[in-house]
């Protein structure tokens, strides 16, 4: 599937900042306006879609990201260039500087994840998708998320985690999914497959799935998107590796199928904090 480079450089060049996440909420509404698809927006700011096309549907595969940054609010100018990925191999990046030159950091975290949303809601017949207020100070917006929303949601995909072979099994202590159950052997084979035995799953620290496990009994998951040096002036972007990360999430979303995977965790489980699969 081709992707679309300019709605990629179109979501990154938005200045978001937490609290200060207007410019990218409209972003998304007039996104979701000008492509059909039915939202609402609750009284944070998180907007939750629900896109389906098969009415038998009853358990929703769900995509996460959030929509603040740590950068503060100023022009962004997007410049092409070439940096290095996690195996330290030269590729076509993108990163961000005002109109003074200066380097602002770019907000792939988590302005990648919205953009895999995006384009996950235009390809896939049936997908929710939640968009999060001010993750970066807490995860408030998750914390506070639309339970109604949820009931029909099979399990979540947050794409949310830096490079390009990160898998999130731990987040802050909770366990995401059961260990060899059939999420873990469904996506364990995917990803497997698509990142040639080279991810590693790993504990990591909170994310707004972190907050949704906290609220909900389905499997969560976070996954690579390709964003670099995350929370400095220097972050980029890897183009191919937001692609590839937008590709993992679907072939999960096809394998898991339409299916809820329940867990609910145990939090006396300890951790091997670096597993290699």
């Amino acid at each position: 599937m081709e992707r679309n480079y300019e709605l990629l450089k179109s979501v990154l060049s938005v200045a978001t900042h937490t609290y200060q996440e207007e410019l990218m909420i409209n972003f998304i509404e007039n996104w979701l306006v000008e492509n059909n698809l039915p939202y609402f927006v609750d009284d944070m700011g998180n907007i939750y879609v629900t896109k389906q096309t098969d009415q038998n549907i009853k358990f929703f595969p769900c995509v996460v990201s959030h929509t603040d940054t740590v950068h503060n609010i100023d022009t962004i100018n997007i410049r092409e260039t070439i940096l290095p990925n996690t195996q330290n191999i030269m590729k076509p990046s993108l990163n961000a500087f005002n109109n003074e030159g200066k380097p602002t950091g770019i907000g792939g975290d988590d302005k990648c994840g919205v953009y895999a949303c995006l384009e996950l809601l235009k390809e896939l017949p049936n997908l929710k998708a939640a968009f999060f207020v001010s993750e970066e100070t807490g995860c408030y917006g998750s914390r506070s998320a639309n339970k109604s929303f949820f009931e029909n949601v099979g399990y979540a995909i947050q794409f949310d985690a830096p490079g390009n072979r990160m898998i999130t099994e731990i987040s802050m202590g909770t366990r995401l999914f059961e260990l060899n159950g059939d999420f873990h052997k469904i996506t364990s084979n995917i990803l497997n497959e698509e990142f040639n035995g080279t991810g590693e799953y790993g504990s990591h620290p909170y994310t707004d799935i972190y907050a949704l496990k906290h609220l909900f009994d389905f499997s969560c998951i976070n996954i690579s998107i390709g964003y670099y040096r995350y929370h400095t002036r220097n972050e980029y972007v890897v183009i191919e590796d937001v692609y590839n990360g937008i590709n993992v999430g679907k072939k999960i979303i096809e394998g898991l199928s339409y299916k809820k995977y329940k867990y609910l965790p145990d939090s006396n489980y300890l951790f091997n904090t670096k597993k290699q699969f």
